[in-house]
């Protein structure tokens, strides 16, 4: 499916209720967002550390690490940055969740690099997506995240989501004080998560997310 078609369609699947909801919520003063997560092909920052449980890692290639003594792998402080869009449920432009953003990735993996995921984020509002903006923000959005990474395989192909939980606070500026609670479904297709552009052949590219949440005042 065209990534581009999928949005579209879950984004209208998002509006009607998320409209409601904002209309329901209005003395709670809070915005109903959703946000397209876009890794770059240079996404990449830091490997962080990558062990095998009671064994020696090995590695198949750049993106698939294994443990032949129990099949475990964990990954600690594994870097990325990313590339957000944010909109409000009636689709105007949200600037205060748009911008460029930073997370690390800690994990405890299985054999088929499932299992418990978590790190921290830092997001600072943007009209363009530069790292060179992570560097010593004065508004930003800092928080952690959690959840859970699955997979499914058809024939030789496997599809690996991550269902994910966000909390956060906004530092300065307009944002200070205020709360972000959300969730993300993140689609891979390696085993090491990284950006669809760097899969050789691959037809499409990002979004690799999709967050929806709200902004508490």
């Amino acid at each position: 499916m065209n990534w581009k078609f999928f949005l579209i369609l879950m984004f209208g699947v998002w509006i009607l209720p998320s409209a409601i909801l904002a209309d329901v919520d209005q003395g709670d003063m809070r915005t109903e967002v959703m946000m397209i997560d876009d890794w770059p092909a240079d996404a990449f920052m830091g490997l962080g550390g990558i062990s095998c449980p009671g064994g020696e890692l090995e590695w198949i290639n750049e993106v698939t690490p294994i443990c032949p003594s129990s099949g475990r792998i964990h990954v600690r402080k594994m870097t990325n940055y990313t590339c957000y869009t944010a909109f409000t449920a009636s689709g105007a432009p949200e600037p205060r969740l748009t911008g460029v953003g930073v997370y690390d990735i800690n994990a405890n993996f299985d054999s088929d690099y499932t299992g418990p995921v978590w790190g921290d984020f830092l997001i600072v509002p943007s009209t363009e997506c530069d790292p060179a903006a992570l560097v010593d923000p004065e508004v930003y959005w800092k928080g952690t995240w959690q959840g859970q990474r699955s997979v499914s395989c058809a024939e030789a192909a496997c599809t690996w989501i991550g269902n994910l939980k966000i909390v956060g606070k906004g530092i300065g500026g307009d944002i200070e004080g205020k709360h972000f609670n959300g969730g993300e479904i993140i689609t891979t297709y390696t085993p090491l998560p990284v950006s669809w552009e760097l899969i050789p052949g691959f037809p499409v590219g990002g979004p690799e997310g999709i967050v929806t949440g709200v902004i508490m005042e």
